[in-house]
């Protein structure tokens, strides 16, 4: 299997070939109408256009829309506002929203999130330790609920944002949830699919198998026979989350100054928010993840130790809008050394299938999964890497590729120049014995 170093080289050439003429296309433009000359490929003169419509995307193109931070916090807040305001005024909650239900909701849960970020300033006073102070965090998030549990698993894996200590205490909320009651679960399944539970499946664990901050999965067998995971989404979940999402704005900046942020914690939870909307529509999982599997998932045959990617297969029939059934996937979690141990598991070949993929991902299709966490993705016992919960993901424009790949190749270029100047320095340390330096 070829290096990192060689399949850069080799995406670069890939980007190479589509590159070329749209870059010279637009500097041909400009030539012509600075010499005065009309140019046949000049662009009709641009017409108005109304203000475009926002909606909620699993796709951006740059990290504020190529608008200032504070610019697209403002536009963001709108947009949560316009949806809040569709969802209370759905038929489902029309009566409450004709009765003015909305801004009393809105102020009970801004009292509760008040009444913990109290709480939380209380034992920002009385605990000087660091452990003890990251442990009461995270107890409030689960307190809050889902929308603060995702900004802790988000904010679990960003040491830059927040100091090492309540990084790996949030860490413990990618697996680590209280699950909802089993009996709201199976009346939710029953509802989004039309029928009874017997009907369905031959037999259904009766607890959850794992419960995430959005949902919860539970072990089933099909009447047909295939074992199935079936994701149940957490009941109430897009009004909360709008709510959430508008009234964060309002105690960000005490939760900031608790855990000692390092960076604008704002701006990323309006990065974190741009993609909720989206994990709680499994439909639109389900879409990413058969993508996902066409872009990415090769190489069934791991008979002679070879390593493929995996995603499950979605069981169309039985997805809806809240609940999403896809083939059941036993594996270990890449954290668990002493499983992968006893696998007899190829640990080198996993990492560098593991870093091939995500190099493709990143830059030669662009569509990419955005939450990668070790609750995300697993080992199976025949050595392929399985990916899971494809309702976070992101496309990466071509152009941002291609610079991202000059500037691999550059960034290589210079290592190998440092390198070579201080090789004859290093040869002297080791006594005049031969080094060999690996890319």
């Amino acid at each position: 299997m070829a290096g990192p170093t060689s399949r850069l080289l080799l995406l670069a050439r890939r980007a190479d070939r589509c590159r070329s003429l749209p870059l010279l296309l637009p500097r041909a433009v400009h030539a012509a109408a600075a010499a005065g000359a009309p140019s046949p490929t000049a662009p009709p003169p641009r017409l108005p256009v109304s203000a475009p419509v926002r909606s909620y995307s699993n796709a951006f193109t740059s990290v504020h829309g190529e608008r200032p931070s504070s610019e697209y916090a403002k536009i963001r807040k709108e947009s949560l506002e316009t949806q809040f305001g569709r969802i209370l005024g759905s038929s489902s909650r029309r009566l409450f929203a004709d009765r003015g239900f909305g801004p009393f909701l809105a102020l009970y849960r801004a009292a509760t999130i008040s009444f913990h970020v109290v709480k939380l300033t209380i034992w920002h006073l009385l605990l000087n330790d660091m452990r003890k102070r990251a442990e009461k965090f995270r107890e409030t998030l689960i307190r809050l609920g889902p929308f603060y549990i995702k900004l802790g698993q988000a904010l679990s894996t960003r040491p830059d944002i927040l100091p090492s200590a309540y990084c790996q205490e949030l860490a413990k909320l990618q697996d680590q949830i209280p699950p909802f009651p089993t009996r709201i679960a199976l009346k939710t399944i029953e509802s989004q699919l039309g029928s009874r539970i017997s009907d369905l499946f031959v037999d259904i664990s009766p607890e959850p198998i794992a419960a995430a901050s959005l949902g919860q999965v539970y072990k089933a067998h099909l009447r047909s026979g295939e074992l199935v995971a079936v994701k149940v989404q957490r009941p109430g979940m897009a009004p909360l989350l709008t709510l959430d999402a508008l009234l964060f704005h309002m105690i960000g900046g005490q939760l900031k100054r608790f855990a000692k942020a390092r960076k604008d914690l704002l701006v990323a939870v309006n990065e974190i928010v741009r993609h909720m909307f989206d994990e709680i529509d499994y439909v639109l999982e389900g879409k990413n993840a058969e993508r996902f599997a066409t872009l990415y998932s090769h190489g069934g045959d791991t008979s002679e130790g070879s390593t493929s990617i995996k995603v499950p297969k979605v069981y169309w029939n039985y997805t809806r809008k809240s609940i999403l059934t896809l083939e059941w996937i036993d594996g270990i979690k890449l954290t668990d050394a002493e499983g992968i141990s006893k696998a007899n598991l190829n640990r080198k070949r996993m990492i560098d299938e593991g870093l091939y993929c995500s190099l493709r991902q990143l830059l030669e299709e662009g569509f990419f999964h955005a939450d990668p966490h070790p609750g995300n993705l697993v080992a199976t016992e025949g050595g392929s890497l399985a990916y899971f919960d494809f309702g976070m993901m992101g496309d990466i424009p071509r152009h941002y590729r291609v610079g991202l790949i000059q500037m691999g190749l550059s960034l290589k270029e210079q290592i190998y120049m440092l390198l070579q100047m201080h090789c004859g320095f290093l040869l002297v340390m080791s006594g005049g014995n031969q080094m060999i330096f690996r890319a």
